[in-house]
């Protein structure tokens, strides 16, 4: 539920303007830009999902983050969890029972560790390897990876597990007799590369770049947020404040430090460690979380689940939601979308303006993870449909212009000199690679689709193969053929006119009609419809 949403128009404007299309130029220019200009860029909620590991086990779960719809691909089942973790191209995860899994999203391949004792859940996949760093105990780290070994015993009880940047480091929180302890490790190696004892340690934040660690006490009398750089934990800077700070926090290009003080945040430069403002917020906080672009941050408020969500650059609350806190959730991912979970269900936000676009049910507990993928359809295909030549007497699913032989007859796939005869096309896939392009219409007709294919070049002259399903006598016959095929294999065709016969060199001239308010085809490569 949207508690409260006020907040000046031109913060709608800015954040819109951040996400607007990039020039071939802009591009290239963004791959060498600061970090700062990287994770300011709103991006695309196109190939992000979040990845569902349940806790009681089963099937591993998937959902858009741009619709929360579940693809159509085959799913491993899993015994239950206690820990998920993003690594590199894939997901750690810790098993209730025995063992440690890596599971490959981009080749659905997974792995098992079954020789791994269960540990605490303080998982860690390090930088740049395939490697994770976890706790078979509560005071000695190990890791996990193919070739790898190594063992550390920490010397006092682990209570917190961060990495540490681009260098395959890992800063762990041991508590002891004297107090709290920082200790800076890199496995394999035997030896801390640093340590630094802090009483009263209260939060601490890395940096992204993982060259300096940000800290709090819970002293009366520390009014500073004190600055140690890494690996060696030597005291780099500090930072005055005005009131003592419970959370501290960073953005992830490290630009600016925000520390919490009760219901205020107060907003600094690092670099210059010079106070640019406060933020008021509804309530106490009690947590921090940026979001994966770095483009909003996420409060915690004490109470009844309550949730800040802040617009960072211009350090506005963009408003207040209720849902609950967890490691997983609530998360904001690229593309303006914002994924949370309350009362036992998944709900979807668009940002800046926290409209509410959807809610599905979260069957059981399951611990999700933002993943920049869309799962590989399965390799087997799935029951075939009816034919839609021979469907006639079903209502919803019309059959193509030419009766029951349409489907069934010899035509060759494509015959650039025939062209497609004038009717309603379901257009199932444009792409400029003509190989992809034919086998899909191959597939469609094994399963009973009357699939056609042509080539159409637009007004710019670039030339496009269509595979498509049809023709139908009418328009609403296309659109019932593209909902069944839709419902069946996941794609979501738009409804194409042609009013007169194309060659294989037709000039532009398709009545396009989108069904509902579909995208403009991509170009697709042949891989992708493998």
């Amino acid at each position: 539920m949207k508690v409260s949403t006020s907040f000046p128009f031109w913060v709608v404007l800015l954040a819109l303007g951040i996400g607007a299309c990039q020039s071939d130029a802009d591009r290239a220019r963004a791959a060498a830009a600061t970090a700062l200009e990287r994770t300011a860029w709103l991006g695309s909620a196109d190939g992000w999902g979040i990845l569902g590991f349940p806790a009681a086990g089963g099937a591993l779960a998937y959902r858009r983050a741009l619709n929360l719809e579940v693809p159509t691909w085959a799913p491993p089942e899993l015994s239950p969890v206690t820990a998920a973790l993003a690594g590199r191209g894939a997901a750690w995860v810790q098993f209730a029972d025995s063992g440690l899994g890596f599971y490959e999203y981009a080749t659905a391949h997974f792995r098992t560790f079954e020789d791994v004792e269960p540990g605490t859940g303080l998982l860690i996949a390090l930088e740049g390897r395939r490697v994770l760093v976890h706790a078979p105990d509560s005071s000695s780290l190990s890791i996990v990876g193919a070739g790898e070994s190594w063992s550390y015993s920490l010397g006092g009880r682990l209570s917190r597990l961060v990495p540490a940047g681009r260098g395959a480091i890992v800063v762990a929180v041991v508590s002891e007799e004297a107090g709290t302890e920082l200790q800076v490790l890199e496995p394999p190696g035997s030896e801390a590369l640093g340590r630094q004892a802090l009483p009263g340690l209260r939060d601490f934040v890395v940096t992204a770049w993982g060259r300096e660690l940000y800290y709090v006490t819970a002293g009366e009398g520390d009014l500073a947020i004190h600055g140690l750089s890494l690996p060696t934990l030597e005291p780099s800077r500090q930072i005055e404040l005005s009131e003592p700070a419970e959370l501290v926090t960073a953005t992830p290009s490290a630009h600016r430090i925000y520390a919490a003080s009760d219901s205020r945040l107060h907003v600094y430069d690092r670099q210059s460690s010079r106070k640019i403002g406060v933020v008021e917020l509804p309530g106490r906080a009690t947590a921090l979380r940026f979001g994966l672009t770095g483009a909003n941050l996420l409060v915690q408020l004490d109470g009844d689940d309550l949730i800040a969500v802040l617009q960072v650059g211009v350090d506005t609350v963009l408003g207040v939601i209720t849902a609950e806190w967890d490691e997983d959730l609530p998360q904001a991912v690229p593309g303006g979308r914002l994924v949370a979970r309350s009362a036992g269900q998944l709900v979807l936000y668009e940002l800046p303006a926290l409209t509410e676009l959807t809610r599905v049910a979260e069957a059981a507990p399951t611990q999700w993870l933002a993943v920049e993928w869309q799962p590989p359809r399965p390799r087997e295909e799935a029951p075939q449909p009816p034919a839609l030549a021979r469907a006639e007497a079903r209502e919803d699913v019309p059959a193509p212009v030419g009766g029951a032989e349409a489907a069934d007859d010899e035509r060759p796939v494509f015959d650039p000199d025939a062209g497609v005869p004038v009717g309603y096309y379901a257009v199932v896939l444009a792409a400029r690679a003509r190989a992809g392009v034919e086998r899909l219409v191959i597939r469609l007709r094994s399963v009973g689709y009357p699939g056609v294919m042509d080539l159409h070049r637009d007004v710019m002259g670039v030339e496009w193969y269509r595979a498509m399903i049809g023709p139908f006598p009418s328009r609403s016959r296309a659109e019932a053929a593209a909902r069944d095929l839709g419902a069946r294999y996941g794609y979501k065709p738009w409804i194409l006119t042609i009013e007169r016969p194309e060659g294989g060199g037709a000039e532009p001239g398709d009545s396009l009609a989108r069904s509902g308010d579909e995208p403009a085809p991509a170009d697709l490569s042949e891989e992708s419809i493998r």
